[in-house]
């Protein structure tokens, strides 16, 4: 490196060049002539700030300071820790299989653990935000609104406010409304301020209204539990971690960051699927009633949606559990 060598306790300096041999840095003039021999772990090297040039303290207190800040960086990087690790081909291997490993557990664990903590600290004002911006998304996109008649309506809402009463946030807690969804078809889903959506094309599958009642209490879990919020911080929570890991999310960084977000909000979403099961049918017996109606009308969904006796069958990425099981535990209960 070329630099300017400051003689010990001294203002009074020559140029210098500084040459690092293994575990000494040899300090001499342009002409050869040697000014000082010092060991690599004595020397001691301020940090990097924009084009200021570096520092190098000996401990005679000589310096040396150089505008080559590339190649002090250089010098730290082979002088340092990592250069020594990064000569072990064992220890990268250790270090690679450390990082997989920290990264599964981050993803199945963290990610899931940091989600729930997010979404039961978030302000109510940012959940009744979300959950407004969110229908007034899918209103422009897939919803429409409701052509049931007013008595329908009047149905469906009473059955819901007999629901909510036994739910943990009481009548006044939800919300149902109704939307014509002729691209989704059959549904009911949850917004996490707490409102239902419930499709006309549901209505025609809903033999008793005990099934529908299942519907409502399956769907009030899911605003008192926050899936939705959890959802959206799980989705979130992927990607900003590959970014920080890998220091560039773009281009081929943002397929990769966008897919595992994707495929681990199936897979968790199926755990968000088996709680709200329970929770409707803890809430259908307090209510005095039973289970086993959902249990009925989610068989005649699938079928509907799948356009086949035996239904769609098991789906590694659907979002809900296989429906043969989530009704063979619901009339165990």
């Amino acid at each position: 490196m070329q630099g300017r060598y400051f003689f010990p306790l001294s203002a009074r300096f020559v140029d210098a060049v500084a040459t690092v041999n293994d575990d000494h840095m040899d300090i001499a003039t342009r002409d050869g002539t040697a000014l000082a021999s010092i060991a690599m772990k004595s020397v001691r090297i301020s940090s990097r700030l924009g084009a200021i040039r570096r520092r190098l303290d000996f401990p005679d207190g000589s310096s040396f300071d150089t505008d080559d800040n590339d190649a002090v960086d250089m010098l730290l990087r082979r002088s340092g820790l990592l250069h020594r690790l990064e000569q072990s081909w064992r220890l990268v291997l250790v270090a690679l299989v450390c990082v997989g490993v920290a990264s599964g557990a981050f993803v199945l664990y963290g990610v899931p653990a940091v989600a729930g903590w997010l979404a039961r600290h978030t302000p109510p004002s940012m959940t009744d935000y979300t959950g407004r911006q969110t229908l007034q998304a899918m209103d422009k996109i897939a919803l429409k609104p409701s052509k049931l008649s007013a008595d329908v309506q009047k149905h469906y809402r009473i059955l819901f406010a007999a629901a909510a009463a036994a739910a943990p946030r009481g009548a006044s807690g939800y919300r149902l409304l109704f939307r014509n969804a002729p691209l989704i078809g059959p549904n009911a889903f949850a917004l996490p301020d707490g409102s239902v959506i419930l499709t006309d094309q549901m209505i025609p599958l809903i033999k008793k209204d005990e099934e529908i009642e299942g519907v409502f209490a399956h769907e009030m879990s899911h605003v008192d539990r926050a899936h939705s919020l959890q959802r959206i911080y799980q989705a979130s929570l992927v990607p900003a971690a590959i970014a920080f890991v890998t220091g560039d999310a773009s281009q081929i960084g943002q397929l990769a960051a966008v897919l595992p977000g994707i495929l681990l909000q199936s897979a968790y979403s199926r755990e968000f699927e088996q709680q709200a099961d329970d929770d409707a049918a803890r809430q259908l017996r307090h209510m005095g009633k039973s289970p086993a109606p959902l249990a009925d009308l989610l068989e005649r969904l699938e079928k509907k949606l799948c356009g086949r006796k035996d239904g769609c069958g098991p789906n590694w990425l659907g979002s809900h559990p296989a429906t043969a099981d989530r009704a063979a535990w619901l009339r165990a209960h």
